[in-house]
Formats: structure tokens, sequence, C-alpha cells
């Protein structure tokens, strides 16, 4: 499995959203489930990751500065900020989970209301099928003269 980002799972969920088929009269859309929570499997995965990097890019940037004679402010105060950006960073990640399992939470349901309606639909075709099949059958057996007369 090729490691992507969390912005290039961002983006490909946003791209598997908007090519989805729509729902009648609801605005609501139709998309793979599966794919989705791939995506938001992939994200969990590559969250972690991504916030090792923003560490090791701040422990850089406070080393660089160190060497260049303090010119950033002192080690409390590169903490304090290399902790917010953390904060941040997992803020943004709960953010960005809570919207896409609403996201799908909402997709499973304009699917099942889909699959409802059309089951429903199906059913009133068969029961008006089953309706005319009997008819002919009386029929047939009335024009027969059998014992339904």
């Amino acid at each position: 499995m090729m490691k992507q980002s969390v912005i290039e799972c961002l983006d490909r969920m946003e791209r598997a959203i908007e090519s989805s088929g729509r729902m009648l009269l609801s605005g609501k859309r139709i998309v793979d489930g599966v794919e989705l929570l791939e995506l938001i499997d992939r994200i969990r995965i590559a969250l972690p990751e991504q916030i090792r990097q923003v560490e090791a890019l701040q422990a850089e940037r406070t080393r660089i500065a160190a060497e260049s004679g303090g010119a950033e402010a002192g080690p409390s105060s590169q903490m304090s900020a290399s902790g917010e950006v953390l904060a941040t960073a997992r803020e943004e990640a709960e953010d960005i989970l809570a919207h896409a399992r609403r996201e799908a939470f909402e997709i499973r349901a304009g699917a099942n209301d889909y699959a409802e309606s059309t089951l429903a639909s199906l059913q009133e075709t068969l029961d008006r099928t089953a309706f005319v099949v009997r008819k002919g059958i009386d029929e047939l057996k009335r024009r027969k003269g059998g014992p339904d007369q």
C-alpha cells in the first residue's frame, strides 16, 4: 500500500464524493462506503507520522536557532510553541476524523433511504404484476368453464 498524506487522503475522499451519484430530490450522494472508510483508516495511520514530522522540523528549527547564537527565543518558549503546533495538529486531526465520520454516516443513511425507496417501488410493481397475473389466471379458468365460475 502506497503511503499517503492526510491531505492526499482528504483529496481522494473529496473526489470520491464529488464523482458519486446523486439521489433524486434529496441532494444526497451514493458513494462507496468501503472506499471512504479505507481513506479514514489511512488518515488515522498518516496523522501520527505527520505529527512526528512536525516535531522533527520543530527540533531542527530549535537546533538551527541555537547554533546561530540564539536568534530565536529560549528553549522553554520553543517547547511551548512546539506543544502548540502539536496540539493544533491533533485538534485538526480530530476535526477531520469527526467530519469524515459524519460524512460516512450521512452517506450510509442516504444509501439506506435510497435502497428502501427502491425496494418499496419494486414491491408495488410486483404487487401490481401479481394482481394482473391472478386476474389472467381467473379469466382463463372462466373461459375454460372451470369450477371457479
